[in-house]
């Protein structure tokens, strides 16, 4: 998702309703937690969240005894978090960032030391309409599944990348933080999900599996997927 600054969301500059939804990215909170955001711009916190849910991008997640409502991001929302007020980039360079991006999941799921596999790979958006050129970006829903499931064996792996983490729950993490790094290859023009993209849009096109593809390693029987 690519917005511009001069964009109003939900009666909001562009870029404090991305300040706002990103700080409740991943974390439930009540609206203290933006209300220094807010300070001066003379607008309440409980007015811009319930406005925020009018548009799509924030959902109330219950009120607590105290009567305080918790409040969380929607997939839009989640989306504009990650959106990025860069120029937007022309088809033929979309179409070649695919065309790596497709390259670069064939190569990991061939890898037999990875701890993830890559089960299919899903564009939306923008993308999918080729009357738009020049376009934002590409937004590309990610389901993948665990080969190690020991927490001491991705700890060892982990390990064994050379890397530093400040938490032990960072270094479990490691490997999808490895396998989202690998597929977007540093591109600020691809953005990666694993969620359910059907709550957000009904267009949607496959562009990588590992059931079709040849020299992946296979994934386990069992296989329990992340995402969608």
């Amino acid at each position: 998702m690519r917005v511009a600054k001069s964009d109003v969301i939900a009666g909001l500059p562009a870029e404090l309703a991305r300040a706002i939804v990103r700080r409740f990215r991943g974390r439930e909170m009540t609206v203290v937690g933006v209300a220094d955001l807010l300070d001066g711009t003379g607008h309440e916190p409980g007015t811009v969240l319930a406005e925020l849910e009018a548009a799509g991008y924030m959902e109330t997640v219950e009120t607590d005894a105290a009567g305080d409502v918790w409040w969380d991001t929607t997939i839009q929302g989640n989306a504009l978090a990650m959106a990025s007020f860069g120029k937007p980039i022309s088809r033929k360079t979309a179409d070649r960032l695919v065309s790596e991006l497709l390259k670069r999941a064939h190569a990991y799921n061939a890898d037999q030391g990875k701890p993830l596999f890559v089960d299919a790979l899903r564009v939306f958006g923008s993308y999918l309409d080729p009357q738009i050129d020049p376009l934002g970006d590409v937004d590309i829903e990610l389901t993948y599944g665990r080969r190690i499931t020991d927490p001491k064996l991705v700890a060892d792996y982990a390990r064994a990348s050379g890397r530093s983490f400040s938490t032990y729950v960072d270094r479990l993490l490691w490997p999808y933080t490895e396998l989202v790094q690998h597929l977007k290859n540093r591109s600020a023009f691809i953005n990666i999900t694993t969620e359910d993209i059907t709550r957000l849009t009904n267009r949607s096109e496959t562009i990588y599996s590992i059931d079709a593809d040849p020299d992946a390693v296979p994934p386990p029987a069992d296989r329990t997927l992340i995402g969608r």
